[in-house]
């Protein structure tokens, strides 16, 4: 409460104006996005791996040998510059929306804190990370599962262009519909096992608001996410990496799938995936 003095000279309370709640958004924004950028560089290596077991198959040590025979360190840091794009579009929304996602729909609807809140936040960020930022996933994916020893386009942009000329659109935004069911599940597991994981501990005062709480519900938060998101995982990474009318729809991509290698085909790259979750990814 701010005091003013009046032409009479009586002090006068004055409701100081609310603090600007767009700096705590930009805030938000930017811390998200540039903690997935670093966590993307860290886990790069692994998430190469991941993508290569996907469409290729083989053993972690084999693929790992593969791409170090054949291409050296850069192997492990391909799609890093489209992968940082990714990041940038899919976290910056997915996570540093979330709070603010709730808060609009505790004002505008009759949800209240608890799960259905945080599934209905969830959903609705990862749904807009994927319509703005999927053409950025395509091209990653696209340059990470390149065949070992080529290169199967000069650069980022030039994946682009490349992409959008040769298949307009409905190249860039390929895989679409299994992407958005993919981190709507990620944004389920991920953000709402962390946040639930830490509230619930936090209620209990098993322990404080700190770093050691943070990492304990992360692991949570990657444990759940890999576990739930890895099929839909595999099918994206197929079917995104298909060429042109290789596939009819996602569906059928994972019913080819499940009859090459049965359930086990839908969990290639798990170990991978859960330390990417892990890392804030």
């Amino acid at each position: 409460m701010v005091q003013a003095v009046s032409r009479d000279g009586l002090a006068v309370p004055v409701t100081a104006p609310p603090v600007f709640r767009s700096t705590e958004l930009v805030a938000k924004l930017i811390s998200a996005g540039s903690a997935a950028c670093v966590a993307e560089a860290i886990t790069l290596p692994m998430d190469c791996a991941k993508i290569k077991l996907q469409v290729e198959g083989g053993t972690l040590a084999s693929t790992l040998r593969t791409i170090a025979a054949t291409d050296g360190t850069r192997g492990f840091f391909r799609g890093l510059v489209p992968g940082l794009h990714r990041q940038l579009g899919f976290c910056t929304i997915r996570l540093g929306l979330y709070d603010t996602t709730k808060e609009f729909y505790m004002e505008r609807t009759p949800l209240k804190e608890g799960l259905p809140l945080r599934f209905a936040a969830g959903i609705s960020t990862a749904v807009a990370a994927v319509c703005v930022a999927q053409p950025t996933e395509v091209v990653k994916i696209r340059m990470q599962a390149a065949k070992a020893g080529t290169v199967r386009y000069s650069g980022t942009l030039s994946a682009y262009y490349k992409i959008a000329v040769t298949e307009g659109t409905r190249g860039l935004w390929s895989g679409l519909g299994p992407n958005v069911t993919r981190l709507s599940i990620c944004n389920i597991g991920e953000v709402v096992t962390y946040d639930t994981v830490k509230s619930a501990i936090l209620r209990r005062r098993w322990m404080e608001d700190a770093f050691p709480l943070h990492f304990f519900s992360g692991v949570c938060a990657g444990f759940v996410t890999t576990t739930l998101t890895s099929p839909v995982d595999v099918v994206k990474t197929r079917y995104v990496n298909s060429s042109p009318g290789e596939f009819r729809s996602p569906i059928q991509c994972a019913g080819i799938l499940a009859r090459e290698g049965g359930v086990k085909i839908f969990y290639k790259g798990t170990c991978r995936a859960s330390s990417e979750s892990q890392a804030g990814i």
